[in-house]
C-alpha cells in the first residue's frame, strides 16, 4: 500500500482524454458495491476491496467520525452501518468526473443516508483487472430537508413588490448583530480562520451565530504580528468556504494581506462578529442545556448570553511564555516575546538573541539579519527543517497551480486516509523530504544546529498533532545559518543578565547584548479556559491531539461536554472539518440528533463509541492544561 499512500499527497491529475475510460472504471465498480450492500452480501462487498483497504467516515453513516483498516474490518462494519442508516442511491458526481490518479482511478460518488446527502470517494487499482478499492471515504455533504442558503437557496436580500412597514437591509443587519432581544444559537470563541470558517458554515444553514474577539478589528492577531509574516501554505490552498481567493492574489499572503481578507470574508459573508470583547466565563445548565456565558464588551459593561452551544475556536495556544531569568528585570537594552516583536529595521547594527528555533524564532532572526543586526539563535534543544520548495513538491500535491481538482474535492481526497496509515505517510515523505534536502540540512549540523525528524518521526504533521511547533519550513534563514551570518548557540539556556547588557549561558560563556527576543512559545489555550467554565470542564481531557479511537480528541466533533466544542488547525483543516461540526449542530438544533446522546444505549451502539468515554490513549500527547 506504500505507493497508495504517497498518492494521497502526491500527484496529479491525468489528461482529461483519460477521464472516459477512468468513468467506465468507476461505474462498473460503484454499481457492484450498490448491489452488494443492498443485499447485504459480505463475500461480494469482499471482493471488490483489496486485502489493506481502509476506510475513513466523516459523519456519513454516523454523527462522529471513525475508520476501519483492512479489509476484513471494514467490510462488517459497512454493511452494518449501511443497513443502520438505510445508505441508498449511489450515482457517480457529475460535478467532478472520474480520472486517473498515478496509475490509479479517483472518483467521487453520491449517496444518502436517513436525514443525510453524503458524498463518498474512492481510489481503485487495476492491477488485477478488474477494479479493487485501495482507499474508501464518505462524508455527510448535507442535510435532507435543510439546505445550505447557497446558489438556488441563497437569500433574497430585498423582496420586490409592496411590503408594508419595509425596514433596510442596514437596519436589519445592526439588528442582528446586536442580538438586544434574541440569543445566538450558538457562541463562537475567537475571529480567526477557525471561527469564520464555522460561522460562515453556520450562517448558511441558517443557524443563528455570534463570534466574540477580543482584538479591536477581526484580523489584529496577524497585523500585530512580527512584519515579515507570511503563510507557509500557498494561495491554491488558502481559500475559506464559500468564498475562494481570486486569480490575481498572491501566491504567498503577507500577514497583512490575510488580515484583511478575513475582515472582509466578514463583511462579504454578512457574519456576526463582537471586537474588542473579552470572554469572562461560562456555565452550562444541565438541566436547560443551555450556557451563561458572560462577556466583557468595550465599554467595559458585561453582557450575558445564553446560547445552546459554546464553541471555542480561539487556537491551541494563549498567553506569550517568557521563562523565567536571573536578573532580567534590569536589563538596560530591549526585551520581547515574538508575540509583540515588530520589525526588523529597528535594529540596524545592534546586537541580538533569538530564543528559540521554531517557526517564529528563524523568520525573525532572518529578519534581523536583513537588516544589518548582528544576531544569533539560541537553540535549546532541536528542530525539523524542511526546505519551502521541498515541502510544495512533497506535500501539496493536490493544491497547485494547475490542478484540475476544485479545493472541495481535494480536500476530500487529502482527508481520506485514517490517521494511523497518514501518520506512516508522513514517516515516509519526511524521509524522502531529507534526501532532497541533504545539501542543507548537513550544512546545518555542520554548524551545529540540532536536526530531528518532528514528533514520531512525522515532520510538521506529526509535531501539529501532539500540539508541538518545533519546526521550520526554511525561506532563507537555514541558509544564513548555515553561512554563518546568523549565530548559533545550541543546547544551552540563558540564566542571568548581569551588567545592564550581559547574557550570561548555562555553559559560562557571556555575549553583550542589545536586544532579547524570545520566541519560546505559548501557554495552552485550554489551561487559562479551563477553570472559565466551571464543573463542565472536568469531562474534557483535552482539546485537539489524538483520541483513544485515533481521530482528534474533542475537536470538530461533539466533545464529552454536551454543547461544548473545539475547533483548531490550519486553514484548510478548517475550510474542511468546519462542514462537519456546523452539519451535526444543525441536526441537533433541527431535532435530528439529541444534545447529549450518551444516555441512549441505542445510539452509542450504533456510534460505535460514548462521548463521554474518549479517554487519552497516547501518554507521549499533551493534554491542554
Amino acid at each position: 500500500m506504500t505507493d497508495t499512500l504517497q498518492e494521497t499527497t502526491q500527484g496529479a491529475p491525468a489528461p482529461a482524454a483519460s477521464t472516459e475510460a477512468a468513468a467506465t472504471v468507476a461505474a462498473e465498480w460503484l454499481a457492484a458495491f450498490a448491489d452488494a450492500l443492498e443485499r447485504g452480501s459480505a463475500p461480494d462487498l469482499e471482493v471488490l476491496f483489496v486485502e489493506d483497504a481502509s476506510w475513513r467516515d466523516f459523519m456519513a453513516f454516523t454523527w462522529d467520525f471513525s475508520h476501519k483498516i483492512g479489509r476484513d474490518e471494514l467490510v462488517p462494519r459497512l454493511l452494518e452501518l449501511a443497513k443502520a442508516a438505510d445508505a441508498r442511491g449511489f450515482t457517480l458526481n457529475t460535478d467532478q468526473p472520474p480520472f486517473e490518479f498515478n496509475g490509479e482511478v479517483a472518483a467521487f460518488f453520491d449517496f444518502t443516508t436517513r436525514d443525510r446527502l453524503d458524498r463518498g470517494h474512492v481510489r481503485l487499482s487495476t492491477a488485477t483487472g478488474r477494479p479493487l478499492a485501495t482507499v474508501f471515504q464518505s462524508q455527510v455533504d448535507g442535510l435532507q430537508g435543510h439546505p445550505e442558503r447557497i446558489r438556488h437557496h441563497r437569500p433574497i436580500g430585498k423582496v420586490h413588490g409592496t411590503v408594508p412597514n419595509r425596514t433596510r437591509w442596514s437596519a436589519d443587519r445592526r439588528k442582528e448583530l446586536a442580538f438586544e432581544d434574541s440569543d445566538p444559537a450558538v457562541l463562537v470563541l475567537g475571529a480567526g480562520h477557525n471561527g469564520l470558517s464555522i460561522a460562515a458554515r453556520l450562517q448558511a444553514l441558517d443557524v443563528p451565530t455570534l463570534v466574540i474577539d477580543r482584538e479591536a478589528r477581526v484580523g489584529d492577531t496577524w497585523r500585530k504580528r512580527y512584519a515579515s509574516l507570511a503563510l507557509h501554505s500557498s494561495v491554491y490552498g488558502d481559500h475559506l468556504p464559500y468564498l475562494p481567493l481570486p486569480p490575481t492574489w498572491t501566491e504567498h499572503t503577507p500577514k497583512d494581506k490575510f488580515a484583511d481578507f478575513l475582515e472582509s470574508y466578514v463583511t462579504l459573508l454578512d457574519l456576526n462578529v463582537w471586537t474588542s470583547t473579552t470572554f469572562v466565563n461560562a456555565h452550562y445548565d444541565e438541566v436547560a442545556q443551555r450556557w451563561t456565558v458572560r462577556v466583557r464588551r468595550e465599554d467595559g459593561s458585561i453582557r450575558e448570553l445564553h446560547p445552546r452551544h459554546f464553541v471555542v475556536a480561539a487556537g491551541l495556544y494563549g498567553n506569550p511564555r517568557i521563562p523565567a531569568i536571573k536578573g532580567l528585570e534590569t536589563f538596560t537594552g530591549v526585551y520581547t516575546h515574538s508575540d509583540a516583536f515588530q520589525d526588523g529595521d529597528r535594529f540596524p547594527g545592534k546586537t541580538a538573541l533569538v530564543i528559540g528555533a521554531g517557526v517564529s524564532g528563524h523568520e525573525i532572526a532572518h529578519d534581523l539579519a536583513e537588516h544589518g543586526t548582528d544576531v544569533t539563535m539560541l537553540q535549546r534543544s532541536s528542530t525539523y527543517v524542511v526546505d519551502f520548495p521541498t515541502y510544495h513538491k512533497i506535500w501539496a500535491g493536490l493544491f497547485h497551480e494547475d490542478t484540475t481538482v476544485p479545493p472541495d474535492y481535494a480536500d476530500q481526497m487529502a482527508y481520506a486516509l485514517p490517521n494511523a496509515l497518514s501518520d506512516e505517510l508522513q514517516k515516509k515523505l519526511v524521509k524522502l523530504a531529507a534526501k532532497e534536502d541533504q545539501e542543507l540540512l548537513d550544512a546545518l549540523v555542520a554548524r551545529g544546529f540540532k536536526l530531528d525528524w518532528g514528533a514520531d518521526g512525522g515532520g510538521i504533521y506529526g509535531s501539529i498533532a501532539v500540539g508541538k511547533d518545533s519546526y521550520h519550513i526554511n525561506i532563507g534563514a537555514a541558509q544564513l545559518i548555515a553561512e554563518g551570518k546568523i549565530g548559533l548557540k545550541q543546547g544551552v539556556e540563558l540564566v542571568e543578565i548581569k551588567d545592564g547588557r550581559t547574557g550570561v549561558f548555562s555553559d559560562g560563556s557571556e555575549m553583550q547584548l542589545d536586544l532579547i527576543v524570545f520566541a519560546t512559545g505559548y501557554d495552552w489555550l485550554w489551561a487559562s479556559i479551563r477553570p472559565t467554565l466551571g464543573t463542565a470542564a472536568a469531562r474534557i481531557d483535552k482539546a485537539y491531539g489524538r483520541a483513544a479511537d485515533g481521530e482528534y480528541a474533542n475537536t470538530w466533533r461533539r466533545s464529552a461536554q454536551p454543547g461544548l466544542w473545539f475547533g483548531t488547525g490550519f486553514i484548510r483543516m478548517a475550510r474542511y472539518y468546519s462542514k462537519f461540526m456546523a452539519l451535526q449542530i444543525k441536526a441537533i438544533e433541527s431535532g435530528i440528533e439529541p444534545m447529549d446522546p450518551s444516555g441512549d444505549p441505542a445510539w452509542a451502539a450504533s456510534a460505535g463509541f460514548t462521548p463521554h468515554d474518549r479517554a487519552d490513549s497516547d501518554a507521549a500527547t499533551p493534554a491542554l492544561g
